[in-house]
């Protein structure tokens, strides 16, 4: 099983297409964000260069482990969410996002995670992970919004921006009905 190439998901609010270079300037802007920088080990993209190596990198995934959307609202690039470290023998893979300040606030992030977790499960995964800080309340809403579950803390498994070892909150959502409580 592999992921699709050069596929584009649409939400009510958003697209989820390709990086491009015309994504350069959003994505040098975000990785300047405080808030994003300090959750983001990778998020010193502080040069066009490296902004540009970023969304290069985004677009040309092995289909095999990783697929990188850029999200799209309003005709400009305002994140990311991708699903990577495909595990297709297991059907497993592990979800990552990040989202630019000028988007915040409005669901957008969720919006995005739950149309590639549906992507995910059509593709015949069963399992999606995602991993956020333990501080990282924000993201902690958006895998709860997006349907996941919180099963663990993984104990410095996360590194944050200038190297500093974290705890991970380990969330899942399975492809099935969740079950109701009693």
């Amino acid at each position: 099983m592999t992921f699709d190439r050069d596929i584009t998901l649409t939400t009510d609010r958003l697209l989820l297409r390709p990086f491009t270079e015309h994504d350069v300037p959003d994505v040098l802007e975000a990785g300047r964000d405080r808030e994003m920088r300090r959750w983001m080990a990778w998020a010193p993209n502080q040069t066009p260069a490296q902004a540009h190596e970023f969304c290069t990198r985004a677009a040309h995934e092995d289909p095999q482990q990783k697929i990188c959307f850029a999200v799209e609202a309003a005709g400009r690039c305002c994140g990311s969410v991708s699903l990577q470290r495909a595990e297709w023998l297991f059907g497993r893979a592990e979800i990552g996002y990040w989202l630019a300040p000028w988007a915040r606030g409005r669901g957008l992030i969720t919006e995005a995670v739950r149309a590639l977790v549906d992507y995910g499960f059509g593709k015949g995964l069963h399992r999606i992970e995602l991993l956020a800080a333990v501080g990282n309340e924000a993201s902690h809403r958006v895998a709860e919004r997006a349907g996941f579950t919180r099963e663990a803390v993984l104990r410095e498994a996360g590194v944050l921006f200038g190297g500093e070892r974290t705890d991970m909150v380990m969330f899942a959502r399975l492809n099935r009905p969740r079950r109701s409580p009693g």
